[in-house]
C-alpha cells in the first residue's frame, strides 16, 4: 500500500491505480492536455508532472480505465484494485486518422461489423516472442523473452501453442528490472508450456459505427502477411493478408 498527500492541506490518501499513457506506434509516452484517463463514476485522477495519472482512495473490485487524446483512439483497460496493493499499468493508445504518418508506417484498413473488435498480428513465427519458463493457469505474472531495448508495457499479445490453444492477453507492467518478468491484467486461463508456445503482438480497434477500421503499424519486413481477425455480435471473421512491400493495405473482414 501507497500514502501520499499534501503537508499544507494535511490530507492523506490511499494510492489505488497509477497509469501512464503510450503511443503504441512509437513507445514513447503521451503527455499534455489533449490526453486524458478516467473511470466512469470516480473522480478525475491526479496527474503528475511526468504525464502519471493518479487515482487515490478507490474502493476495492473490478475497474475499466478510460483513455484517449487528440490523434489518438479510446481504449479500455481492465484492473483490479485490491486492499494493500497499488497497481501500476501502462495503456498504449492507438493512431487515429488524425496521426500524421511517416513512410515507415504501415496503414491498414477496412470493413468490419460495426463495434467490433478488430485484431491484427503477424502470421510469421520467427517474429514471436518466447515464454522464460512453463506458464501456469490462473497466474498473473509470466516470463517472457524477446529482443533487448523492446518496451511491451501495456502491449496486448497472442499467446498460442503448436496446437493452436491460444488466448489474448495484455501486459501491465514488468516484474523486474530486467523486463522479462510481466504482470498480466488478467489471469491466464490455461496453462502453456515453454517449448512449442509462441507470443505475437498484436494491434487492436474497434471499428466505428460504419464499420469502418484503421491500424498503423510500424512497417515489418518487405515480405510478410498478417493475420487480421474482427471479432463482433455475429462471432469471429479472420482472414490472412499479404502485406509484401506495402504501405498500404485494404482488408474486408465482414462475414
Amino acid at each position: 500500500m501507497e500514502w501520499f498527500g499534501s503537508p499544507s492541506r494535511r490530507l492523506v490518501m490511499r494510492l489505488a491505480i497509477s497509469v501512464m499513457l503510450t503511443d503504441d506506434l512509437t513507445g514513447a509516452p503521451i503527455r499534455g492536455s489533449n490526453a486524458r484517463v478516467w473511470i466512469e463514476g470516480q473522480k478525475p485522477p491526479i496527474v503528475k508532472n511526468d504525464g502519471r495519472s493518479i487515482f487515490v482512495d478507490l474502493p476495492d473490485g473490478d475497474y475499466v480505465i478510460n483513455a484517449e487524446g487528440g490523434v489518438y483512439s479510446r481504449a479500455e483497460v481492465r484492473c483490479t484494485v485490491t486492499s494493500g496493493k497499488a497497481e501500476s499499468l501502462t495503456i498504449r493508445l492507438l493512431p487515429n486518422r488524425l496521426y500524421p504518418v511517416t513512410s515507415d508506417v504501415l496503414r491498414i484498413e477496412g470493413k468490419a461489423e460495426p463495434g467490433a473488435v478488430v485484431r491484427v498480428y503477424s502470421a510469421d513465427k520467427s517474429a514471436a516472442y518466447k515464454l522464460l519458463s512453463d506458464a501456469e493457469a490462473e497466474s498473473r505474472v509470466i516470463g517472457i523473452y524477446h529482443n533487448a531495448g523492446v518496451n511491451i508495457e501495456g502491449k496486448l499479445l497472442k499467446i498460442m501453442t503448436s496446437s493452436g490453444k491460444g488466448e489474448y492477453i495484455r501486459v501491465m507492467s514488468a516484474e523486474d528490472g530486467d523486463r522479462s518478468e510481466y504482470l498480466l491484467t488478467e489471469k491466464l486461463t490455461e496453462a502453456y508450456p515453454k517449448i512449442g508456445t509462441m507470443i505475437m503482438p498484436v494491434s487492436e480497434c474497434i471499428a466505428d459505427r460504419g464499420g469502418d477500421f484503421l491500424l498503423l503499424l510500424k512497417s515489418g519486413p518487405s515480405s510478410a502477411e498478417m493475420i487480421c481477425e474482427a471479432e463482433g455480435a455475429n462471432g469471429i471473421v479472420q482472414k490472412k493478408t499479404d502485406i509484401s512491400g506495402s504501405n498500404y493495405v485494404k482488408v474486408d473482414l465482414i462475414g
